[in-house]
């Protein structure tokens, strides 16, 4: 595999660049002046997913709106509501372009974190918003920041075969590259083979990073990487997988060729790749891309 950059456009919810401008979420004057900008548009967020379009600010969503920066053609917002339409993230992957994908999935993020930091973890006491929604605060000062929850997901290789594993939730034939998330004290490269030993009982070497995708399910980074088979007989080693086996680079490139949804089944010995909106899916065109052998 070489090194190549993947372009963030490539990669579902990764795209969507924004001025984050955090001198305006420190400044009321000027997070009052983008509020009642004319161009200012939100995207709208709930439970269920994202609104389709961009909305125009309505004076009762400035209490609540979360700031996420600045466009091109104006400030940009996310705001909780219940009077629109709101669509699945997933599905939504089908019909935005990138750049607008990016942005949904920072505002879904956002709003995710806020919704579930509605309390003070550490005195219990309920949390108000600071710095345009990207602090909340308790009455006793305590603070809290938006998190992101970094999760590995690794494609093990060893010359023209690969290894991917599959859960019994999943539609038959449906197989994808091992991931976890990472533990506290531990780097990436370490996560990554500490996983893969505990998924598939196998040994890696050469853990190359390859590309990130932001994952607001609800907040999570999925961190991508090749690492190469150093040793073992794959297997399911915990409850996670029901399968997990080699793949030749033949029958991959010919399930690589039929893209269909995350819930049609392959059928009876038939491999399902990942849906391209997976970095999983990334991981496996870059393989099948490089030189054989």
């Amino acid at each position: 595999m070489g090194g190549d950059r993947i372009s963030e456009d490539a990669i579902v919810f990764a795209g969507g660049a924004l001025d984050r401008a955090p001198q305006v979420r420190a400044d009321a004057g000027a997070l009052d002046a983008a509020l009642r900008d004319p161009a200012a548009r939100a995207v709208a967020v709930g439970p269920a997913g994202a609104h389709r379009k961009l909305l125009p600010l309505r004076p009762d969503d400035h209490a609540g709106a979360l700031f996420l920066g600045l466009a091109p053609e104006g400030p940009r917002f996310a705001v909780e509501r219940d009077d629109v339409e709101l669509t699945g993230l997933r599905e939504l992957t089908a019909s935005l372009p990138a750049g607008a994908l990016g942005v949904v999935a920072y505002a879904a993020a956002l709003a995710n974190w806020a919704r579930a930091t509605r309390f003070c973890g550490r005195c219990g006491e309920p949390t108000e918003p600071a710095e345009a929604g990207h602090v909340r605060v308790c009455a006793n000062g305590h603070q809290h920041h938006p998190r992101t929850d970094p999760v590995v997901i690794m494609l093990v290789t060893s010359g023209d075969v690969v290894l991917m594993g599959r859960q019994a939730s999943w539609p038959e034939g449906r197989y994808s590259a091992l991931a976890g998330f990472v533990e506290p004290g531990e780097s990436l490269e370490a996560a990554v083979a500490r996983e893969v030993a505990e998924e598939a009982g196998v040994e890696v070497t050469d853990v190359r990073y390859v590309a990130s995708q932001p994952w607001p399910f609800p907040v999570s980074l999925m961190l991508g990487f090749q690492a190469t088979y150093a040793g073992g007989d794959p297997a399911p080693r915990d409850a996670e997988l029901q399968d997990v086996r080699w793949f030749c680079r033949d029958e991959v490139a010919a399930a690589a060729r039929e893209d269909v949804a995350w819930e049609d089944a392959g059928g009876a010995g038939r491999l399902r790749l990942p849906p391209r909106s997976a970095i999983a899916r990334v991981l496996v065109e870059r393989w099948l891309g490089a030189p054989a052998g």
